[in-house]
């Protein structure tokens, strides 16, 4: 019998977490027997054609009451992610840790692939099996860091000290009966990582002993530049944000949406307004070969296929992570940020209509998406296989 793969996904929000895991299924094919555990099933659908289970896995809650204490303050470092995730509690995490052990020990799991997933990483390295760790460069640090870097200049006040955090795993551990970690980035320790991205959006390029993965599946399109349609893909609150859903609705030009975050109300209104609102992910080559400008919230994804396709872009960070990869991406193409301080449904949509209209950024975007294309096109089924296949043995 083929060796089991445990796809975990613990914290977060978004299908990005799921489609990675999905292509990672995918790529070991018959080579492996996967089982997912997700923490939100909004969209398990998708990689349960490409494993034996899917279920709903432990989930990691933020408690922001340390930081609200301290004023609120930004996150400053990947240690302080970890600590809003309660990586400070030393029970909460042997309760965690401890499901994911029941986990491996009944699925007979010999690999933990794990996005967003430290305690099942955790779970691994006390169960003496390998993981490693996908997704993005931002939310895949290399283990052996002595401490986690600064994310933003702006945001630099930690609220968690890294010692506290790496005193409570290693109080967890010795709950386990597990040798105790050295730094707390050896949460990453367990046979290695696989960030899909390109090193101008890597928070950790200089730190990083393992290449980086494309981001983008060599099948992609690359298009000629003739679509005329604007691509809104709000995949969570976006559309609390009143004056973003009027601009958009105010567009004088023609807008396709996938709004996976809305309520029936709120695609029912925008449907109203014209705009072709799909009911389900949009295939990449409809987006590439109709779309002119894409509208998102500067998720990792979808500036790579941005960047990929030469298309014009406009971010609307939800979080530090989007504010993160949109200022990057910004600096390599025409991206646009909409950030807080616009407030006025007619500025934003006066910003729209002029990134629409602006030729010169396009002819700069498919400049770009040539430079680019060695970095963010490869062969993402053979990158993976020949990854994770000696490690299943």
């Amino acid at each position: 019998m083929a060796p089991r793969v445990l796809l975990a996904w613990e914290g977060g929000a978004g299908r990005g977490h799921v489609v990675t895991l999905k292509v990672i299924a995918e790529a070991l094919g018959t080579a492996a027997i996967c089982d997912a555990a997700l923490c939100r099933t909004e969209h398990a659908a998708e990689i349960a054609p490409f494993c034996d289970g899917v279920f709903p896995g432990a989930r990691l809650w933020p408690n922001r009451s340390r930081r609200e204490a301290r004023g609120n303050p930004h996150t400053a470092t990947w240690g302080d992610f970890l600590g809003d995730l309660n990586f400070w509690n030393p029970e909460f995490l042997m309760t965690q840790i401890g499901w994911w052990l029941e986990v491996i020990k009944a699925r007979k799991s010999c690999l933990v692939v794990a996005d967003f997933a430290p305690c099942a990483q955790l779970a691994a390295l006390v169960a003496g099996i390998p993981s490693i760790a996908v997704g993005t460069g931002y939310s895949v640090p290399p283990s052996g860091l002595e401490r986690f870097p600064v994310l933003l200049p702006e945001y630099a006040l930690s609220i968690y000290d890294e010692d506290e955090l790496l005193y409570a795993v290693n109080r967890a551990f010795r709950h386990f009966g597990a040798a105790p970690l050295h730094r707390l980035s050896d949460i990453y320790s367990g046979g290695g990582a696989m960030p899909r991205t390109i090193a101008s959006l890597d928070p950790y390029d200089e730190m990083r002993k393992t290449p980086l993965l494309p981001p983008l599946n060599e099948k992609l399109p690359r298009p000629d530049g003739s679509g005329e349609e604007v691509f809104v893909y709000f995949s969570t609150s976006e559309t609390e944000n009143a004056a973003l859903v009027d601009a958009v609705l105010s567009l004088t030009v023609p807008v396709r949406a996938f709004l996976p975050g809305a309520d029936q109300e709120m695609k029912a209104r925008f449907a109203a307004s014209g705009v072709m609102v799909e009911p389900a992910p949009v295939p990449v080559d409809d987006i590439g070969q109709r779309t002119r400008l894409m509208i998102h919230s500067g998720q990792h994804g979808s500036l790579c296929l941005g960047l990929g396709m030469g298309l014009g872009q406009i971010a609307i960070p939800q979080h530090l992570e989007h504010l993160f990869h949109a200022r990057k991406a910004a600096a390599l193409a025409p991206v646009s940020i909409i950030g807080p301080s616009m407030t006025s449904a007619d500025e934003i949509a006066g910003a729209i209509e002029a990134a629409y209209r602006d030729e010169t950024a396009f002819s700069r975007a498919r400049s770009v998406a040539v430079r680019l294309a060695d970095d963010l096109f490869g062969d993402i089924g053979a990158i993976t296989r020949g990854r994770l296949l000696p490690l299943i043995g």
